[in-house]
């Protein structure tokens, strides 16, 4: 949907970079090599490869037309040439014969006083003039065989050249108005019964906005971080400029980890709420089960223990009955399917196209305090411990009975 038809003519660029390949050419092919890679690691590195796409492109479009436009140059004027000479030749006129005679004896005496220098040199300069003269009269009938083409598919070539330029650029239109130019935030889709709203992230965050502290921090993946920081103005522990790749890790471990694990490491970062997008409802395919697999990747390279092989069923993520245990019993997979088996019995992930493998499950430790609409965004808090609160409640109190004393101390000696 991206370059759509250049597609077509990157390949014919990269041809033309080799005739002939000089420095500049065999840059843009690199260019394009690579950027072809890294746009097929990740989908918005695209803009890594739209200028080597469009720069190809256009030199492959500049070759053509130069071919073109050359051969319907030389097609036209040998057609333009042929008649007045045939012309001539049948008319019984003489001023032709002797604009002929004329021509011919110029020519004579310019061949006669040339001669008479070349006479002078020596037989290797002779030799040498002859291959020189002989390799400048061959090359432009070789590159004329080669590059000159018929007058009507030269025509008719370039207007269709012209015509898939002109469907480009109404593409180039289309995509700019219906992918690009949509917000991120409210989705929509169409179908038979018309337009849909899915106004999930703006409820969620509003959610967060009227209905948690100013102090509380919210973990979610970095996605979502400039998200929840502006329109719900929350603290959040990554978002889309942290340049530390630990603590990113430490979310896709926390993520990636057993319920129990994921709470211990969210408290020890004193975060509340923790927000995870889920689209198996209403089939939302860029929701966090499809980016789980980047968790575990970046988890997995700062904490060894998160090895992405527990997560794999024939090299696969999975999230039907064929899962993984260590799959099923991750903190993503129990936040995003919590009570989903309610939605329609089976629980069916429209995302996936399958049945979710464990269904009916508990949370411990963690307790649902909102979802929105569609199900897209789903907010969980953190519960607080018991031997946490009672670990808590002993330090207040030992820190009131130091208070106590001090007070009574400083009661005793006035000095102080």
């Amino acid at each position: 949907m991206d370059i759509n038809v250049l597609a077509f003519l990157v390949p014919a660029g990269i041809i033309s970079c080799f005739l002939p390949l000089s420095d500049a050419s065999s840059f843009m092919v690199l260019y394009l090599v690579t950027a072809v890679y890294f746009s097929g690691v990740m989908v918005r590195l695209m803009l890594v490869l739209a200028p080597a796409a469009c720069i190809l492109s256009g030199i492959a479009l500049s070759s053509a037309f130069d071919v073109l436009t050359r051969s319907m140059k030389f097609q036209l004027s040998k057609l333009f040439d042929d008649g007045p000479a045939i012309s001539g030749n049948g008319s019984p006129n003489g001023s032709s014969a002797s604009t002929v005679n004329t021509s011919s004896s110029k020519n004579e005496k310019t061949e006669k006083s040339e001669a008479a220098p070349k006479e002078k040199q020596s037989k290797k300069n002779r030799r040498k003039d002859k291959e020189v003269t002989e390799s400048v009269s061959v090359k432009p009938k070789k590159e004329k065989r080669l590059s000159v083409l018929p007058l009507e598919a030269s025509i008719v070539s370039t207007l269709l050249l012209i015509a898939l330029g002109g469907f480009y650029v109404v593409h180039c239109v289309w995509a700019a108005a219906e992918a690009y130019s949509a917000p991120s935030i409210v989705l929509t889709s169409r179908s038979r019964e018309g337009l849909h709203v899915f106004d999930d992230f703006r409820e969620a965050y509003a959610w967060l906005s009227h209905n948690t502290d100013v102090d509380d921090k919210v973990a979610s993946w970095w996605d979502y971080g400039y998200q929840t920081t502006a329109m719900a103005n929350r603290t959040v522990i990554v978002d889309n400029n942290t340049w530390n790749n630990t603590h990113i890790a430490t979310v896709g471990t926390a993520m990636s980890s057993p319920e129990k694990a994921a709470w211990e490491i969210f408290d020890s970062l004193d975060v509340k709420y923790v927000l995870v997008v889920f689209g198996g409802l209403v089939g939302y395919p860029s929701d966090d089960i499809n980016k789980f697999l980047w968790m575990v990747r970046i988890g997995g390279g700062e904490f060894p223990h998160i090895k992405e092989p527990d997560y794999l069923r024939d090299g696969q993520y999975r999230v039907d009955a064929q899962a993984t245990p260590t799959m099923l019993n991750c903190l993503m997979y129990k936040l995003c399917y919590y009570r989903f088996v309610e939605t329609d019995g089976k629980g069916f992930d429209r995302v996936r196209g399958y049945e979710i493998g464990k269904k009916h499950f508990k949370l411990t430790h963690f307790e649902e305090v909102f979802t929105t609409h569609h199900w897209m965004v789903r907010i969980y808090k953190l519960k607080p411990q018991k031997n946490r609160i009672r670990g808590k409640l002993k330090k207040l109190k030992s820190s009131s009975k130091t208070s106590s004393t001090l007070a009574a101390g400083r009661k005793k000696n006035p000095w102080q």
